[in-house]
């Protein structure tokens, strides 16, 4: 793995998205660039998510609303589970329960469907620009990553045993971003890559 000098959360993120350009894993929406990257291998990350043994035994599942995330809230409607989601600028926290047919987990569908959730979120994902072998994670400066979290924890949303998780390609761990952690910035448990499912060591500075 290269070594690297960042200076700002800044520097990495435009790092991660010209290099994701340059490796051509990127796809719609384009350019990544300001936004949580999408990749094709997305489904296949999304699929560790049964990896998790806390997933097993889990009810509710968050994710936010970006199209990096649509094939796990995909995922999670196929394991019969209820999908809690945030809409576009946390407009909306809603929720969809396991039902008959495929519905729609874009951005638009989900704009469009859902009911106000009401349940405790087992395991939260949200997307991410960057994340570390730590859990510490960058998205895309508009902080709505952290204020997702914070919206559950604080309305009684979260279970005892609440997980949080983010779904990445494996271009985009860089070995350690707790230089750049920040008082509001909340770390993951897990990452879901294409490749496998991390545990994170938790030692954040």
């Amino acid at each position: 793995m290269p070594s690297f000098d960042f200076k700002n959360k800044d520097q990495v993120r435009y790092y991660i998205w010209d290099l994701i350009v340059e490796k051509k894993i990127a796809i719609f929406p384009l350019p990544p660039h300001k936004r949580i990257p999408n990749f094709a291998d997305a489904r296949i990350a999304a699929a560790k998510i049964k990896r998790l043994p806390e997933y097993r035994t889990s009810r509710c599942i968050f994710t936010g609303p970006d199209s990096v995330l649509r094939p796990l809230r995909d995922q999670i409607l196929r394991d019969k589970k209820i999908l809690a989601y945030a809409t576009p600028h946390m407009k909306q926290i809603k929720m969809l329960g396991p039902q008959s047919g495929k519905p729609d987990t874009s951005i638009k569908g989900l704009i469009s469907t859902g009911e106000r959730l009401t349940e405790k979120v087992d395991i939260a994902v949200v997307g991410s620009v960057a994340v570390d072998f730590k859990g510490n994670r960058l998205g895309k400066g508009s902080g709505y990553g952290d204020q997702e979290i914070e919206y559950l924890k604080t309305r009684d949303l979260s279970s005892k045993d609440f997980k949080i998780g983010t779904l990445v390609h494996t271009v985009q761990l860089i070995p350690d971003l707790s230089m750049f952690r920040e008082p509001h910035d909340i770390p993951v448990d897990f990452i879901l890559t294409e490749k496998e499912m991390l545990c994170c060591s938790g030692e954040n500075s």
